[in-house]
């Protein structure tokens, strides 16, 4: 196949090798505006939203100048459901989006997830006892001068200064070689007029967790969770639930556990391991059936030294039982793969392209929207650049994840797909993912 055309084609075969029905499930959103007046399908206007994220357009007002294309129709019309003669204008976009409720987009999202764990595509890279690491944090989104709506969360600066916040507390799937797959969101937001205090991360964790759970009720899951969540109520959530938990702890979060620690440790010195490799040195130390009110919890701590570096201290709350043989994958392959979240995750959200913090609307739905379509282009991203393009592939040829959307852009712009592409998209294939 021609180069120029295997960014394009592997897009495709990605989407249509993952998620067979991808285009029908867009059938089910619904369309709250006057039929009559209908010029674009909320299928088409679906796609183009996504590939808004996709491309790496940046603003909604990029719509017009980049995908205004008689070629990028015409592939549209073979590859998918479109069914315009146009590329909708961006405004066109959010009108729609802002007349969707979120859940529906969000049902969208938790469709491609089943699809993917019930092809048991991330069954190899499971933890302890083949528990899925689904990772907990929050994130800004977006912050407003004045009050944006109803729901903003305010905050308060060290200079006086008072911002209008949306932010999101985010659960993603984390895989060991890099992958982060949005899996749910809970936006943190003020509905409650009568409330007393605002919303925050916690009581979105709270909520979170039940929708996971609902969601993926026989799910096998290990929390991530950073420090915030080292409480009681969440350690009793995750058994309720039959979930495992590695928590990020600070001596400040549970004083008693983290005093009763130090002082078992004396008593159990069987309870070490040192391990090293190359310039880094890493020694263990663990208490099992540590008392907090009532439930048991065990400790496990990381000391880690490399090269002439700091040495680095690492302590994590787990109702996983610690043994010689498990503490360090409890430590490397579950509590240190929260940061992924982060780099792999908002980071490049961020910073990458697809400009999270940028407010693409400023209707309430339209916002929640245009974030969850985020995701949903972020999952068929990765998808792409760990199945069939592979990281190896793309930094050799293409240099960044940013160039490759870059070239899929030109491609769907100025290449007519041939009827021999069109049969290679035809044939089955088998995608590995690259974990190097």
């Amino acid at each position: 196949m021609d180069q120029k055309q295997t960014t394009l084609a592997s897009f495709i075969k990605t989407i249509r090798h993952f998620f067979p029905s991808f285009w029908s499930w867009l059938k089910n959103i619904p369309d709250l505006r006057n039929s009559q007046k209908i010029i674009y399908p909320p299928q088409c206007l679906i796609i183009i939203g996504l590939l808004l994220f996709i491309l790496r357009l940046g603003s909604r007002r990029q719509i017009k100048f980049e995908l205004s294309s008689d070629t990028l129709i015409q592939n549209l019309k073979s590859f998918f459901p479109y069914q315009a003669e146009k590329i909708p204008h961006g405004d066109t976009l959010n009108y729609f989006l802002s007349r969707v409720d979120p859940e529906h987009i969000g049902n969208f999202r938790t469709s491609m997830i089943r699809r993917l764990l019930r092809a048991k595509c991330f069954a190899p890279y499971r933890l302890l006892g083949g528990y899925y690491l689904i990772v907990i944090d929050g994130t800004g989104h977006l912050s407003f001068s004045k009050r944006h709506c109803e729901q903003c969360v305010q905050k308060k600066l060290k200079n006086g200064e008072t911002i209008y916040c949306h932010s999101v507390l985010e659960a993603k799937l984390i895989l060991p070689f890099g992958m982060a797959l949005s899996i749910d969101t809970e936006f943190i937001e003020n509905t409650d007029p009568l409330a007393s205090k605002q919303d925050c991360e916690v009581k979105a964790g709270y909520r979170l967790l039940a929708k996971i759970k609902s969601k993926f009720p026989q799910l096998k899951i290990c929390l991530g969770l950073d420090s915030l969540f080292a409480n009681q109520k969440i350690m009793e959530i995750a058994e309720k639930y039959n979930w495992k938990y590695i928590i990020n702890f600070k001596t400040g979060s549970i004083p008693t556990v983290a005093q009763e620690f130090e002082a078992l440790l004396p008593l159990e010195p069987e309870n070490r391991l040192s391990f090293c490799q190359k310039d880094v040195r890493q020694e263990y130390k663990w208490i099992n059936q540590i008392d907090h009110e009532g439930d048991r919890v065990n400790v496990l701590s990381c000391h880690e030294i490399k090269n002439n570096q700091q040495p680095k201290e690492f302590v994590w709350l787990t109702n996983l039982k610690v043994t010689s043989r498990n503490c360090f994958i409890i430590a490397n392959e579950g509590g240190r793969k929260r940061w992924k979240i982060e780099n792999e995750g908002f980071n490049i959200q961020k910073n990458g392209g697809f400009n999270l913090e940028h407010a693409y609307s400023t209707n309430v739905f339209a916002v929640k929207n245009f974030y969850l379509l985020l995701q949903i282009a972020h999952i068929l991203i990765q998808l792409l650049e760990y199945g069939l393009l592979g990281k190896k592939r793309i930094k050799k040829l293409y240099g960044s994840g940013k160039n490759v959307a870059r070239r899929l852009l030109e491609e769907l712009k100025f290449t007519l797909v041939d009827d021999l592409t069109l049969k290679w998209l035809n044939k089955r294939v088998r995608i590995y993912f690259d974990t190097s």
